[in-house]
């Protein structure tokens, strides 16, 4: 037996490390012991394993990731350290050079003979272990949904994506049964089915896909998902973990919390006195796990009578958007047989317009009511081009009440670049950093309210460019700035300046010039607005609570 261990650097990510979780499965399936760290584990923890498996993500966190690998072979042989996903694939020879390091994995781990094993199991294509997401305190903001592939690869071949040299041949991988079942065979049943394909709309084996979906119950229009009682889920987990020698004290304590505040739930005065002795027992015992176990027949009725279930809908999310030059009305006839939320389509440029429209009436016509936009911005647009897609979206909603939707603007950068600074052609550094402003205050997203809109980006091309230009500051807390007014003040400074002015003022903000060369009077007055300095103290600790 081999001791395991699987590392994620210590991102701030939306999904769980699936690749890691598929090699948890793996290794568990050959009695190996398994553990899951996120970040930089002690060396006490590290030389306890005879494997370290370390996942990357973004080229843009080269350097979190290449110090995180270090810290691994700082404790541990480099044979015995094997690194994978997206960056590294990307950027193998850079790892493999400024890391000394052989074991780099490209693309998908098609067969455990690229990590040294005889076995040759396609680990690509074996269920997630969803277990090991228990081994950290950090929590995954989408990692409660069964997530399952139908296809690998997209033929579209876009320079700004990355997908033709992650996933490059398109093939079909559909294993939806399977994968599903035993999930929920394992883990319980969830709710929603997140689909990870690049494009699946190239797929000849959609009707299969949406029919295995509603055969597993992912029916539109049919609540039939009824949350499974959380108790013998837990107990079922505890068990696991038990076996895998894993520890499992967190486990306890959240079953045992639950427990306690359920009581609140029952509306029988004679059963809420007979939980009540239950929990008493439960909790003055030092061994909660014999307690557990011997209260369960007593406790899983009362438990089944007031715990929640009312039948919900199942919702698919196609999470890397649906390709709206695809979307024949044939298909969306197909597809709307489930329920998509949201349904995801990319808007990465002016000249798609015609297209997505048509896209999102096709959806809108077959019933779809929740959308989202992925829309490519810095790379070869230009600002306002942004702003024309985003209001062309609003535009689309106006008077469809019974819709909520949504754009999710996404900053382009070079799929080899280590770093986020990368600056489009039509671009420059206060801009992005603007938008940057904007969407933190949004949360990342553009609501498809107009009025919000307006007041967030601006009603025509030059209020966009004003508020682009704008100190960040004013940006993140408009209402207070507005309201305390400084932004009236310099709205008059930045009115004042002509055309050449406002050129050279940009230059500034954008780090091109100093301040020293700058001899125009009613620049230097603008960008006195842009100090700290220049907001009073109290202004200044309000927009920071804000």
């Amino acid at each position: 037996m081999e001791k395991i261990l699987l590392v994620e650097p210590d991102y701030q990510n939306k999904f769980p490390p699936i690749g890691l979780m598929k090699i948890a499965s793996y290794h568990r399936g050959k009695k190996d012991y398994v553990e899951f760290y996120k970040g930089k584990a002690p060396y006490t923890t590290i030389m306890n394993f005879d494997r370290v498996y370390i996942t990357t993500l973004f080229t843009f966190y080269y350097d979190l990731t290449v110090d995180t690998i270090q810290h691994y072979l700082n404790y541990m042989h480099k044979d015995n350290v094997y690194v994978g996903g997206i960056s590294a694939t990307l950027l193998v020879e850079k790892y493999k050079k400024e890391l000394g390091i052989e074991n780099v994995i490209v693309g998908q781990l098609t067969s455990s003979s690229l990590i040294g094993y005889k076995d040759s199991i396609n680990i690509d294509e074996l269920p997630l272990d969803y277990d090991i997401l228990d081994d950290v305190e950090y929590k995954y903001p989408s990692g409660d949904h069964i997530f399952i592939y139908t296809t690998r690869g997209c033929l579209r071949g876009c320079e700004f994506c990355a997908v033709s040299k992650l996933e490059p041949t398109f093939k079909d991988t559909n294993h939806i049964v399977n994968q599903i079942e035993a999930v929920r065979q394992k883990y319980g049943d969830k709710r929603n089915v997140l689909i990870m394909d690049n494009n699946i709309l190239y797929s000849k084996e959609l009707n299969k896909v949406v029919q295995n979906l509603n055969s597993l119950g992912h029916i539109n229009n049919t609540p039939n998902y009824i949350e499974p009682n959380y108790f013998e889920i837990m107990l079922k987990k505890i068990k696991r973990r038990k076996e895998y020698k894993a520890k499992y004290d967190k486990q306890v304590a959240e079953l045992t919390e639950y427990l306690n505040n359920f009581i609140s739930r029952i509306g029988s005065k004679q059963l809420s006195k007979q939980y009540q002795q239950i929990l008493d027992y439960i909790n003055k015992e030092k061994d909660k796990i014999r307690a557990l176990k011997k209260v369960k027949k007593d406790i899983i009725p009362i438990l089944e009578k007031y715990r929640f279930k009312k039948k919900l809908q199942r919702y698919v999310d196609f999470n890397q958007g649906l390709d709206a030059r695809l979307l024949t009305e044939d298909k969306m006839k197909i597809m709307s047989n489930i329920a998509i939320k949201p349904f995801r389509l990319a808007y990465d440029s002016s000249s798609e317009e015609k297209t997505y429209k048509r896209a999102f009436n096709n959806a809108y016509s077959h019933g779809v009511k929740y959308f989202s936009n992925y829309m490519l911005y810095n790379y070869k647009d230009s600002p306002f081009e942004l702003w024309k897609r985003l209001r062309s979206t609003i535009l689309l909603y106006e008077n469809k009440q019974d819709i909520q939707a949504f754009s999710f603007p996404m900053k382009y950068a070079p799929i080899n670049m280590t770093s986020r600074d990368y600056i489009g052609e039509k671009w420059n550094k206060k801009y992005l950093s603007a938008i940057n402003a904007i969407l933190n205050v949004t949360k990342g997203v553009v609501a498809k309210e107009k009025d919000f809109f307006y007041e967030a980006f601006g009603s025509k091309k030059k209020e966009f460019i004003e508020i682009l230009t704008m100190p960040n500051h004013f940006i993140k807390n408009r209402m207070l700035f507005k309201k305390s007014g400084h932004i009236n003040t310099w709205k008059q400074r930045y009115n004042r300046l002509n055309g050449s002015e406002k050129k050279i003022l940009l230059k500034y903000l954008c780090g091109l010039i100093n301040e020293i060369e700058i001899k125009n009077k009613k620049i230097i007055s603008i960008i006195e607005l842009y100090k700290p300095d220049a907001i009073p103290a109290t202004l200044r600790r309000r927009g920071a609570k804000n």
